[in-house]
């Protein structure tokens, strides 16, 4: 087998780019594996740290190693929000916090929030914990939405920014 020949790791009806790293993500950002979740701190850390995004597909690269992960929505989930003079802090399934920047803030065609978070470079979706907590800063503004924040009205996109 060539080293470049992966499909004797794929399991049969697999039909992704890379072999599966077996590790679901769901649609509130929580981890697992075969249906058991995962809660080793040092593992989680190593996920996080490790996840890469490429033209749409969640990969794992630990190394020179790579699997796809399944991810239901979005790898990334924004837990919750916390509003304040300077604007709105986000936090991460990872743990982690961040500004959000209302430019890159949409509405998904089920309803759900969207932001981009981690510099950038990675889409989250606010869970419904976080969602209440950004509707105390959403007003109506012309034909959509707006988010209230810092003295200025930033309007909610209808579609992923460019």
């Amino acid at each position: 087998m060539s080293p470049d020949d992966l499909s004797a790791f794929m399991p049969a009806g697999w039909t992704g780019k890379l072999p599966p790293c077996l590790i679901q993500v769901s649609p509130e950002g929580e981890l697992s594996t075969n249906g058991a979740p995962l809660i080793h701190p040092g593992i989680l850390e190593l996920i996080f740290a490790s996840v890469h995004l490429e033209d749409g597909i969640y990969l794992l690269r630990v190394g020179k190693q790579e699997c796809q992960l399944e991810v239901a929505d979005t790898f990334f989930v924004v837990r919750s929000v916390s509003l304040g003079p300077e604007g709105a802090t986000l936090t991460l399934n990872d743990g982690s916090t961040e500004a959000l920047d209302p430019s890159g803030v949409w509405l998904g065609e089920s309803g759900a929030l969207y932001c981009r978070v981690k510099g950038g470079s990675f889409p989250a979706r606010f869970n419904r914990q976080a969602h209440y907590q950004i509707a105390q800063a959403i007003v109506e503004s012309g034909e959509g939405f707006a988010l209230r924040l810092d003295g200025r009205d930033h309007a909610i996109a209808s579609a992923p920014p460019a």
